[in-house]
């Protein structure tokens, strides 16, 4: 009788369990949510609004498993992974099918690595063409940039994993973005800025949104209503997850009140010791927090992680041969070739016996972008090596380095320093202070050997907290040989040097890992005064000092083997350290020498290509007339030495296209005029001109206009048709190759309003096709016009607004190679 009476009560409680309406996986989720959020507890919501790291928290209680989060875009930064070209080399491909592949190939990654969240695409717009995270997004123009997101995006979540577009808004230059205020027109917001998100959201069903560090028209991202609120969730009807970017978050109250769901890392500001007696109160509104906490379960239902198993690694879905296709595909796709005088490419190895392989970048495989974009890349291949593996091996390959750009730090060793005159003991006089300033009295004082730290997510000290520290070194240097010495620090977040009681060095600023150098002149034996200054803010802590003392003459061995070899491939750009997250280039200047190194080289070699790695524009005018090839490879990702040994060799024909102008000076870009003129607040009077949209409106030259790339072969254009039909019309035309070899061309379809009622561009992009074609081959192209796409966004009205008028249908190889036109009347 017990034994019965027990089965009934354990049938009934196992009956009541399946019963529990968010655990029956039939029911739609907008019930299951419902039905959980009504079973928990006050402290339990609360408890939701804040992660725990990388990872939203558990709700042991209720069964309610972790979000889990993970680095991206262009990659996995969870232990080693795939590094696929960086985003803004998929938007060079003009072919969102190679964003969707790289999308989906990342999600593969993901659930490899049993994370349930990828932390991209970045979508900001390049308004900078030094900006630090231009490699991340996808270029300049919204149009381009809305139809990769949407790809990239939907290829992610096909894969059961969350997206995540960022960072929501105008986050278009590292320089202050912790604080700085963007005071931009709500024009120039809609046209310019906003339209990626929205295409993320109302075409892809993007499951998370991460807002940005910085300030939009005065208010902080994470408690800017107009952009979380009134956008995001009400015109646009966002339903998932908003979250703050890591420290993104700067009050209690108005966070809480707003349309953030999520702070990250942790809930610094959102926890119940700063909310429960607001909402007891009725500050804040317990629907206001259920809504939050709503949002946040949708993603874990959508994403299924109630009604499977946790995750586990999954080591086979990690650089597979299916991924790494994908990033050599997507990495030929990408390559433009810039300048091809002569047709010295592709390489004739019929008449070559001795290439010169040349620069910092070719034996390097520079994958990516520094700062959390950055992929521990799995056997990447650099350009020496894919040369190597595709060459035949009668043809001799000579490598010179060219240059020590882009190397590791070589730390300075203890035997170097001293704390003081005595030379007693070595090492540094430190002082740890528990503030990022180094005010009042320190927290410890030590004697460091080094300076060679890297603490991570840690606290150099238990006296010291995990952040906002700072760290004073004092004492002397003595050299082993006199001259000049390049003098280095590589830390994450900022410092500054003092030799010889003079500053040297100043980088009192927020970002990534970044590498600092000075040339400073020692004598050796000599003690030459030394203090160093650090601070931490958030998130990942190192200081590493450092020195080049080898002797080296990587330059004229460069210049001896140029002269040596029938055609020199020179690869040099920049690299992770340079263009990186946290910080801005001072300019477009190719780093460290390299123009000199171009330019020596082509003094003794009259064939000279010179491939470019890098993740934006850099300047040419110093060198660019004296080679006769260019190519912009990016930053390519792990199968990018062996995509353009490819494409030098002729075994693919490059067509890629710019997604970004690239200019023959800083000064004729649109944000000259504001960028750092004044402190903490960046004023965007270019407007809706940005990019090609300035350079068309001034009528400036650029180096290479957006939209361009050459290609092995030539194309004609013909026969622009334009028919009107329901909601738009369809622009229809033809292109034939006129060459010899099979490729691919982007045809652009521009718009030009005539005579309307408010400023607009000279010309903006609406739509683009790529066609593959053998020699001789023609195929029409067939494009979309909607109506919307002739609108502006009128801040009379505050709407989106078609003037009725004529306007002009533009067909171009890029924005200044415009092949056909018409004009259509809109009514």
């Amino acid at each position: 009788m017990k034994s019965l009476i027990a089965f009934l009560l354990i049938a009934t409680i196992c009956l009541a369990q399946e019963n529990i309406p968010y655990k029956d996986k039939t029911l739609p989720v907008e019930k299951r949510v419902e039905d959980l959020l009504n079973r928990m507890t006050l402290d339990e919501k609360i408890d939701m609004l804040g992660g725990t790291g990388f990872a939203t928290k558990k709700i042991d209680r209720l069964g309610i498993p972790e979000l889990r989060m993970t680095d991206g875009p262009v990659g996995v930064r969870w232990g080693k992974s795939t590094a696929f070209p960086v985003s803004i080399a998929s938007a060079a491909t003009w072919d969102p099918k190679f964003a969707g592949n790289v999308g989906g190939a990342v999600g593969r990654e993901t659930k490899g690595h049993a994370r349930h969240v990828i932390l991209g695409p970045c979508v900001n717009i390049a308004r900078l063409p030094m900006g630090g995270r231009n490699f991340e997004s996808y270029g300049e123009d919204p149009f381009l940039a809305s139809r990769m997101a949407v790809a990239f995006i939907k290829g992610v979540q096909q894969e059961n994993v969350a997206a995540t577009v960022k960072h929501f808004a105008v986050n278009n230059q590292e320089y202050e973005r912790s604080f700085t205020d963007v005071i931009v027109s709500s024009r120039a917001l809609n046209e310019i800025y906003l339209p990626t998100f929205k295409a993320a959201v109302n075409e892809a069903d993007v499951l998370c949104v991460m807002c940005s560090y910085n300030k939009v028209n005065l208010h902080f991202a994470s408690e800017n209503d107009y952009l979380l609120t009134d956008k995001l969730k009400k015109e646009w009807g966002f339903k998932n997850l908003v979250m703050s970017d890591w420290g993104a978050v700067h009050s209690s109250i108005p966070v809480a009140k707003g349309g953030l769901d999520l702070e990250m890392p942790t809930g610094a500001f959102l926890n119940k010791g700063t909310l429960q007696d607001a909402i007891n109160n009725g500050t804040i509104s317990l629907e206001t927090i259920n809504d939050k906490v709503k949002r946040i379960l949708t993603v874990i239902f959508k994403l299924g992680l109630f009604d499977k198993p946790v995750l586990e690694e999954n080591s086979t879905l990690i650089n597979s041969p299916e991924n790494r296709k994908v990033a050599y595909e997507t990495s030929l796709a990408s390559t433009v070739l810039l300048k091809n005088d002569q047709e010295i490419l592709p390489l004739d190895l019929n008449k070559i016996k001795t290439i010169a392989v040349i620069g910092p970048n070719a034996a390097n495989a520079r994958t990516g972008g520094g700062g959390s974009a950055l992929v521990a890349p799995i056997d990447p291949v650099s350009p020496l090596d894919g040369l190597k593996n595709k060459i035949p091996s009668n043809i001799k390959i000579k490598f010179a380095k060219g240059g020590n750009f882009g190397e590791e730090i070589q730390k300075i060793e203890s035997k170097y320093l001293f704390t003081d005159v005595t030379q007693k003991k070595n090492g540094l006089n430190a002082e740890y202070f528990d503030n990022m300033n180094l005010s009042g009295t320190p927290k410890y004082k030590q004697i460091d050997k080094e300076i060679n730290f890297d603490w991570g997510d840690n606290s150099p000290d238990n006296g010291i907290g995990k952040d906002k520290y700072s760290v004073r070194w004092t004492g002397y240097i003595k050299a082993p040989k006199s001259g000049n010495i390049v003098l280095s620090i590589a830390t994450d977040d900022g410092s500054r040097i003092w030799f010889d009681d003079k500053q040297i060095l100043e980088d009192w600023n927020h970002h990534a890992p970044v590498k600092k150098s000075v040339v400073v002149k020692m004598e050796e034996g000599k003690l030459h005064k030394i203090k160093i200054e650090y601070f931490e803010d958030g998130g990942g802590a190192a200081a590493i000092l450092g020195w080049k003392l080898e002797d080296d003459n990587f330059l004229e061995d460069a210049v001896e083997l140029a002269k040596k070899s029938d055609c020199v491939l020179l690869f040099v750009g920049t690299s992770s350290s340079v263009e990186t997250e946290g910080i801005d280039r001072d300019d477009l200047v190719l780093p460290e020498g390299q123009d000199d190194l171009i330019s020596k080289v082509a003094e003794v070699n009259k064939n000279v290509v010179v491939v470019l790695t890098t993740g934006s524009p850099v300047l040419m005018n110093n060198w660019i007339g004296k080679v006769k090839g260019v190519v912009e490879m990016w930053f390519a990702g792990s199968e990018g030495g062996n995509a353009i040994a490819d494409i030098l060799l002729g075994n693919y024909n490059p067509s890629g296209k710019l997604p970004i102008t690239f200019p023959k000076k800083w000064e004729d870009c649109s944000a000259y005029p504001t960028y750092k003129k004044i402190a903490a607040r960046e004023y965007y009077s270019d407007d809706i001109y940005v990019g090609y949209r300035h350079f068309d409106k001034y009528n400036i030259e650029p180096l290479f206009p957006f939209g361009y790339g050459l290609s092995y072969t030539t194309f004609e254009y013909s026969n622009l048709k334009v028919s009107k039909v329901e909601g738009g019309f369809e622009v229809t035309c033809e292109i034939k190759n006129t060459g010899n070899i099979k490729g691919a061309e982007a045809a652009q379809l521009y718009i030009a309003s005539k005579g309307t009622s408010v400023d607009r561009p000279i010309k903006e992009l609406k739509g683009f096709s790529k066609v593959t074609l053998n020699p001789g081959e023609s195929a029409e192209v067939n494009l979309k016009l909607k109506n919307d796409d002739f609108a502006y966004f009128s801040e009379e009205s505050n709407s989106w607004k078609v003037d009725e008028g004529n306007y002009e249908i533009l067909i171009g190889a890029s924005s200044r190679d415009i092949k056909l036109k018409t004009t259509v009347i809109v009514r």
